[in-house]
């Protein structure tokens, strides 16, 4: 794993993550589907345009919060996490995640996100990550073999009753990657090995793309 220290937003870090499966897109390694394929394949047939990569007023909001959420999440667990630009896999070219947080050794990661008010609070009464933010979670463990503990955050400092709600996930955790009422349960362990097969497919996929493509 190779730590690219560059600013989140930044047209650098935009560069970092083109053409890469990052936390937002790791969903993609569990499903048979083309979708992730075409994206990456899009994009690495194309030159970068900065002007294309479009964030919405919640996700900018978040983004401005997220330095506050964060040190609030540093004083509730009692340790320093940093956020860091990128982290490139190196087992696979096209894997990397852009941390929220991060502690020194790297064994320790945070996933923060600062929602609207129904958001944190059908959370809060779920008393579980959203389903739409698991993959990006269990991407941190791909991505990172040195990981042993990644934390999910939901920060809303309005909420009188509870601004922070923190779940803690550690490669033994069991992870549904189903529905509830079709529940597929696996530990956080068996999802990296499935994601890092799909990964390899993909690579492998890509490469035989692009030589037709070249062809």
């Amino acid at each position: 794993m190779k730590i690219i220290d560059t600013e989140q937003g930044s047209e650098d870090w935009y560069l970092c993550r083109y053409a890469k499966i990052g936390g937002t897109r790791s969903s993609g390694l569990f499903v048979k589907s083309d979708t992730l394929l075409i994206e990456i394949l899009s994009e690495l047939s194309e030159e970068f345009d900065l002007h294309e990569n479009y964030q919405s007023y919640d996700m900018i909001m978040g983004k401005e919060r997220e330095p506050e959420a964060r040190k609030a999440l540093n004083a509730y667990l009692g340790i320093e996490l940093k956020e860091v630009g990128w982290l490139q896999c190196e087992e696979n070219e096209y894997l990397g995640i852009s941390p929220d947080g991060i502690t020194e050794c790297e064994t320790i990661s945070a996933e923060i996100k600062c929602p609207n008010s129904k958001k944190h609070l059908s959370t809060i009464r779920a008393n579980e990550i959203p389903s739409d933010n698991i993959h990006q979670c269990l991407h941190y463990f791909t991505v990172n073999p040195k990981l042993e503990k990644h934390y999910f955050c939901s920060y809303r400092p309005e909420n009188i009753y509870k601004p922070i709600f923190v779940k803690e996930l550690t490669r033994d955790s069991i992870v549904n990657l189903g529905t509830k009422a079709k529940p597929v349960l696996k530990t956080i362990s068996e999802w990296v090995l499935i994601a890092k097969l799909g990964a390899k497919e993909l690579q492998e996929q890509i490469k035989t793309e692009l030589n037709n493509l070249n062809f």
